[in-house]
């Protein structure tokens, strides 16, 4: 009888002090959502939460944000709720629910766009404070011009994006983070745009990125250049029905926030599209080329301190980013 008291303290002992380490971590994160609101929407993004609950006891931790508002400079989203999961014994494994839609408003073009969804839900892993990984999925997408009335620009049955930390272990300090990100969207549909049973899939690698904390900062590029960033695009693979392009390159910036880089691009189809779209056919060929006996159009873009040159003529000009 002896051992079987002190067995039911030792359980309730323990049950106390599980929750109580529970009710405090949960506190923290309520407090850490909570200095998200009182940022100032320009050097960090601002998220405000018309009602913020904190659920899943014992054994997870599953904050709430309903009617949630995230401000970045000139850009606000709204979302009906943001749900975020994570399990006691694992809290680097992050678990993230969207409900949508999502309206977003730019206060400086006065444009407002719509982003809708049936399903949309991510995971973050994170590893030392960094993260290790993110992917988020969708299903069911429409974006929406919602300025006047609504305009359907495109849908697309399913998304995905993936962010993997390819940073070596030996990587000397002050040389920024390495991540490959993959991009996909299949069953792409654009009736403003002709566009049928598209799909896209973009292979890319960002180096020299500086911590996440500064990803919302707007002098982001500013840091990402000093730290060597570059954008290699490995892979781009576009396609719809009669349109097909594959382009493939890279872009750095100078220290006055100037565009280096090159662009090859393959295509076929998509000249005379953009050509029909803008009413002439020389803008279309001199960014893609002339199509060849097989149909497919070549062109190498280079870009030297923003001056955009097709073979020796300078086409255009970009300005500086930062």
């Amino acid at each position: 009888m002896k051992r079987f008291v002190i067995m039911i303290v030792a359980v309730v002992a323990v049950s106390v002090l599980w929750m109580g380490g529970w009710f405090y971590i949960a506190g923290q994160i309520r407090a850490e959502i909570g200095y998200l609101a009182q940022a100032d929407g320009v050097t960090q993004p601002r998220l405000v939460c018309d009602r913020l609950d904190i659920g899943g006891a014992p054994f997870s931790f599953s904050p709430r944000c309903t009617d949630a508002r995230i401000t970045s400079g000139d850009v606000t989203v709204e979302l009906a709720a943001i749900t975020g999961t994570a399990l006691f014994y694992t809290p680097t494994h992050i678990q993230l629910f969207a409900t949508g839609p999502a309206r977003i408003a730019d206060a400086f073009t006065g444009a407002t766009q719509e982003v809708r969804w049936s399903n949309l839900h991510a995971s973050l892993r994170l590893d030392d404070g960094m993260i290790e990984r993110f992917s988020a999925l969708a299903d069911d997408l429409v974006y929406a011009d919602m300025l006047i009335g609504e305009t359907v620009i495109g849908t697309a049955a399913h998304g995905e994006i993936h962010l993997l930390d390819a940073t070596p272990a030996d990587s000397p300090p002050g040389t920024g983070a390495i991540f490959d990100a993959y991009v996909t969207l299949e069953d792409v549909t654009s009736q403003t745009n002709d566009i049928a049973n598209g799909r896209l899939v973009v292979d890319a690698r960002l180096s020299g990125l500086p911590d996440p904390a500064l990803w919302g900062d707007p002098q982001v590029l500013g840091f990402w250049q000093a730290l060597g960033g570059e954008l290699a695009l490995r892979s781009i693979e576009a396609s719809a029905d009669g349109l097909s392009l594959t382009a493939q390159g890279a872009a750095s910036l100078t220290d006055a926030g100037l565009v280096n880089g090159n662009l090859e691009i393959a295509s076929q189809g998509v000249a005379d599209r953009i050509a029909t779209l803008v009413g002439d056919p020389s803008v279309a060929r001199i960014v893609l080329g002339s199509p060849g006996e097989d149909g497919v159009s070549h062109q190498t873009l280079q870009v030297s301190d923003g001056t955009v040159v097709v073979g020796i003529i300078p086409v255009a000009s970009l300005p500086p980013l930062f």
